[in-house]
């Protein structure tokens, strides 16, 4: 009876150990991949990880998808500075701007560029979020960052419209 009782436990033991570490091995990084009008946007700068890191693309994932999208981007905000991105736009132009934040904290997300300045913060996680603005030059400038001390997890699109 005790070889039994022993033998279960060491089975039970190296089964937990075995889920414990299959879960917490770190999950390959995706290769980048294409985005519409990609070669007209800088990447983001500031404190951000970068957009491959582990998630993005299921972050990206929580964006509808439209023809007409011109810019996606994924990312954690890991500081409390300002993460800026620049979307190459065309004068008068009608963009609408799309984000989510998928993790708990604040964010706070300003666009310049446009006919007027537009930011907003918000707690998160919190629903999918839009905003419509109209360029004033040939580029827009989005820029996202955390309030408080978490990290956040944001995708942002921005759609041209018509």
């Amino acid at each position: 009876m005790r070889r039994l009782a022993l033998t279960v436990a060491v089975v039970v033991a190296v089964g937990i150990g075995g889920w414990w570490r299959a879960n917490s091995a770190p999950a390959p990084i995706a290769p980048a991949r294409g985005v519409v009008g990609a070669s007209e946007v800088a990447t983001g700068t500031g404190g951000a990880y970068p957009p491959v890191e582990r998630g993005a693309a299921i972050r990206l994932s929580a964006l509808p998808r439209f023809p007409e999208t011109v810019w996606r981007e994924a990312a954690t905000l890991n500081e409390r500075r300002f993460v800026t991105w620049s979307v190459a736009s065309r004068p008068g132009g009608r963009y609408l701007l799309q984000y989510v934040c998928l993790t708990q904290g604040e964010l706070h997300v300003r666009v310049r560029g446009t006919v007027e300045t537009w930011s907003k913060s918000v707690s998160c996680p919190g629903p999918f979020r839009s905003v419509r603005i109209v360029a004033s030059g040939d580029h827009l400038t989005i820029m996202a960052r955390r309030l408080n001390h978490r990290h956040v997890e944001v995708a942002l699109q921005m759609v041209a419209l018509p």
